[in-house]
């Protein structure tokens, strides 16, 4: 491999590293609005991957006008391999790999570093990624200004533009290059934070839209890849679990068991868990839905992504049907994929009505009972997981 080097050697807070292989336009479109929509130190690593001549002049010329280090490849090393080189010669507090088919829109990095700054334990940040319609993309970042603060977790985070802590590199390393030109590399870095104790995110007040594999698609058989590494992935560290979970409450004397049964939900969702909540409340109350978030609220537990709660006001009978349904649902060949591992409730009587159907809906029945949860919640969350695992693989 050959490669020569074009920089400006400044101390910056964040390197950005962009990975180029031709696409100019896209190209240009992204690191200019990168120049004029970034009020916070930056550096550009531009990785170019054996781009055409067009593509590597420009790539040259950006040192001339920002803060920029450039590595030319003599051949196309692919996504991961470009990143990697990258975050080789990185030396900032704060590393951003940005997609050459992205837009960043105004203040973009600063929310992002902000966030970052006040959250010790998150390891890695994505923006908002789409939404605009057609509005201006700057106008609408300028909207989601009064969205400073909220955030959803996720397990994992997106590499179109995915900010990572210095701390977090120097703690799980470089990403892991057998999943080849791209795709499960992002999931697959989120999983090691994670493991290493680092929570993912999606920050709501900072914008970068991004052209939906603007790039990946013209390089090769993008599905036949995601197919590839979805196999390496699942080998290195097993297809997550998805969790069905049915609950009824009465009217005033629901609320300590709602709260231990959510935070319990919550933790399996924190491991790499899929989690489907359904609530009924069987006499009719006002604002179930926003009772429900403020108990979120009140443990510090913000929304995730892989955490889905409904909340109905049925007569027993048929919210009993309403549960079937939605078990039912999952075993049609389209659903596999999302089939439920295990179906859970605090109900005797719903785990009766729906025991003769099991063999149907395969989904294993996991009863719980909610006052023996307390404040374990995310140790109870992580034995549930590792319980089930042990017994798929008996």
């Amino acid at each position: 491999m050959g490669e020569r080097i074009v920089s400006r050697d400044m101390d910056q807070k964040c390197d950005i590293i962009i990975p180029v292989w031709n696409n100019l336009d896209l190209t240009k479109d992204c690191i200019e609005h990168l120049m004029r929509n970034t009020d916070t130190p930056y550096r550009i690593i531009a990785v170019d991957n054996a781009s055409d001549d067009r593509t590597s002049s420009y790539l040259d010329g950006l040192s001339a006008r920002t803060d920029a280090l450039v590595i030319h490849n003599d051949t196309n090393l692919g996504f991961i391999k470009a990143v990697n080189q990258a975050l080789a010669v990185s030396s900032a507090p704060f590393i951003c790999v940005l997609n050459n088919d992205t837009i960043p829109a105004e203040g973009w990095l600063r929310a992002m570093i902000d966030f970052a700054r006040e959250h010790p334990d998150v390891g890695l940040i994505n923006p908002q990624c789409d939404g605009h319609g057609s509005a201006p993309i700057g106008e609408y970042a300028r909207s989601l200004r009064s969205e400073k603060g909220n955030y959803m977790e996720m397990n994992q985070c997106q590499g179109f533009c995915m900010l990572m802590k210095r701390k977090l590199v120097d703690s799980i390393g470089l990403l892991d290059e057998a999943f080849g030109i791209g795709g499960f590399d992002d999931t697959d870095y989120s999983m090691r934070a994670h493991k290493a104790g680092f929570r993912c995110v999606a920050i709501r007040d900072a914008y970068v839209y991004h052209r939906q594999h603007g790039s990946f698609d013209k390089s090769q058989d993008r599905e036949e890849w995601v197919r590839r590494n979805e196999k390496i992935f699942i080998k290195k560290w097993g297809r997550p679990l998805r969790f069905a979970v049915a609950a009824s409450f009465h009217e005033g004397a629901w609320e300590k068991d709602a709260r231990d049964l959510l935070v319990f939900c919550y933790g399996l969702a924190r491991e790499w868990s899929w989690v489907h909540l359904w609530l009924n409340f069987k006499k009719p109350m006002k604002l179930r839905a926003e009772l429900v978030l403020e108990i979120l609220r009140s443990e510090d537990l913000p929304p995730h992504q892989n955490f889905k709660v409904s909340v109905f006001s049925m007569p027993e009978a048929v919210f009993y049907l309403t549960v079937f349904g939605k078990l039912l649902e999952r075993i049609k060949p389209r659903m596999a994929k999302k089939r439920f591992n295990a179906f859970m409730t605090t109900d005797e009587r719903l785990a009766g009505f729906l025991a003769p159907f099991s063999a149907m809906l395969m989904t294993r029945s996991c009863p719980i009972d909610v006052r023996d949860i307390g404040n374990a919640w995310h140790a109870r969350a992580k034995d549930s997981i590792r319980r089930l695992n042990e017994r798929d693989h008996e």
